[in-house]
């Protein structure tokens, strides 16, 4: 080549580079989901459902299902927001077993989290290997496999304000809204973004656009005129969750203030599902950012301030309405949302040890401590896991042995009250087989004797036995659930079944039918 002639070799090179780190990128998507997929799906198929809720979700899915050909929207209205079960009543179609299905839909949302908090991580720190350890974090949280591998809101609500958050910190306003809406029509908890998302909007570009302020607006709206349609109150959610949490003090009478016993227990369980490392990290990570923010305003970290301030938005509704007791008890996978969105300040803290220790082993012994700490959370969550399977276990034996009265009885149009929705879910009988609380008339609530005309009037041939709020014979069978293998008035005992996650469970022969005749 002469002297005279253009170098050529450099855009191919350049090009080829692009190529090369695009392909490469690429293939970290790809393996990182093919590793979060193969840890939630199979736990979906082996895991059970961690509570009642779960169950109370399928039921819901089944129906939606099985009336999408005349569904109105007033039958969306319901104790929860609806998208979470439309969409896995949408899956359902084809799989056609509403728990199945939504299970399958968190553990999908629960691989999503694992990806997007690599992703904000990668982000947020521009290191890869601090970015694999959040992700190995969440991956192995026992916690949160087990929710992911519950048919519940929980872990999608989070994947839903993950993908929300890596939006905002790539400054990409409309689809940021657009997941905080999909969001807010899983939990309520995610009606915080519908403040934050404009005012994040605003201190960076100084303008708050009408398009993402109306689909932040739009769930929150629209679940109001479903409200008003099927009830005719526009707030007629609230007051159903009011009386609900009513209903709750009641039953727990300690909760109806703040007994330093209930908040201690209360800040456990947060920090159960939180982690206890992670939270303190993002505290620390919080005050790094606030102090040169006082001094320097211009110099803060603009990505580490948006993480935070997701956090603070949802922890404060969250506080609110505790406080309120508009949400009377915490548990521990109301949090996880923190843990999730706490990883990757977590390891954005962690690179400030490495760029301002002098002592390149102390930072390394220092960051590998915090991360073997956040690891010692595991031994207190995985017992969680196998309470649930203990108390799956007991839901399960209830069930069968339901199902098996209902087979061996002559009386083909005898029902069963069971305020316990796992056992009417697991014994896999038709809803039209069960009545429950929730469905009685207000007579029945009135005293014994209207609520034993009710059983008689609804043939009930069976009661299955929880001890817990909001049900009718643990309002008026104090003596029910004391002793097994005990009879009392008007019932005779059939099973027991103890769980050492929720209530024990226990099966009598109502005797008020023979009474009757």
């Amino acid at each position: 080549m002469s002297p005279d002639q253009p170098a050529v070799t450099s855009p191919p090179s350049s090009a080829f580079e692009t190529v090369a780190r695009t392909g490469s990128n690429v293939w970290t998507w790809i393996i990182l989901w093919a590793i979060a997929l193969a840890v939630r799906v199979p736990a979906a198929l082996l895991l059970p459902n961690a509570e009642q809720d779960g169950y109370s979700y399928a039921e819901t899915i089944a129906w939606l299902s099985a009336n999408f050909s005349h569904l109105r929207f007033k039958d969306l209205f319901g104790f929860w927001l609806p998208l979470f079960q439309v969409t896995a009543a949408t899956l359902n179609v084809w799989i056609d077993d509403p728990l199945l299905a939504g299970k399958i839909l968190s553990s999908v949302c629960g691989a999503g989290c694992c990806v997007l908090v690599f992703a904000i991580t990668k982000k947020l720190t521009q290191n890869l290997a601090l970015a694999c350890v959040t992700f190995a974090l969440i991956l192995c949280s026992p916690l949160h496999l087990l929710y992911s591998a519950a048919c519940m809101t929980d872990v999608p609500h989070v994947c839903l304000v993950l993908a929300s958050l890596w939006f905002v910190l790539d400054e990409r306003w409309l689809g940021a809204a657009i997941f905080a809406a999909l969001a807010e029509s899983v939990r309520i908890e995610a009606w915080a973004l519908v403040l934050l998302l404009p005012l994040l909007q605003f201190v960076r570009q100084r303008r708050v656009s009408p398009i993402v302020l109306g689909i932040l607006l739009f769930p929150p709206v629209a679940w109001l005129v479903i409200s008003y349609i099927a009830t005719g109150d526009l707030f007629s959610y609230f007051s159903e969750r009011a009386r609900y949490h009513e209903q709750y003090l009641d039953f727990y009478p300690t909760r109806h203030g703040f007994a330093w016993a209930d908040i201690k227990i209360d800040i456990d369980y947060f920090l159960l599902g939180a982690n206890r490392t992670v939270s303190l990290s993002a505290i620390i990570a919080m005050g790094l950012l606030v102090l040169p923010a006082i001094r320097r305003p211009r110099r803060v970290n603009w990505l580490a301030t948006v993480v935070t301030s997701y956090i603070l938005a949802l922890l404060g509704f969250l506080l609110c309405a505790y406080i309120t007791k508009r949400q009377p008890v915490i548990l521990p996978r109301y949090s996880l949302v923190f843990f999730a969105l706490g990883l990757p300040l977590f390891a954005w803290l962690l690179q400030l040890l490495f760029d301002n220790l002098r002592g390149r082993l102390l930072a390394v012994c220092l960051a590998g401590l915090a991360v073997a700490l956040s690891l010692a959370d595991w031994q207190r969550q995985i017992p969680i896991v196998f309470k649930v399977l203990d108390d799956f276990r007991a839901h399960e034996h209830v069930s069968r042995k339901i199902a098996s009265e209902f087979q061996e009885s002559s009386d083909r149009n005898a029902r069963c009250f069971s305020d316990d929705v796992a056992v009417r879910v697991l014994s896999g009988l038709p809803p039209a087989r069960f009545v429950r609380s929730a469905i009685a008339p207000a007579a029945a609530w009135q005293n014994v004797g209207a609520f034993e005309s009710y059983l008689r009037e609804q043939n009930v041939a069976y009661l299955v036995f929880t001890r817990i709020e909001a049900s009718l014979p643990a309002k008026f069978y104090p003596a029910l659930g004391r002793t097994p293998q005990m009879d009392v008035s008007g019932f005779q005992f059939i099973s027991f079944a103890p769980s050492s996650f929720g209530p024990d469970v226990w099966l009598y022969r109502s005797n008020n039918i023979e009474q009757s005749r």
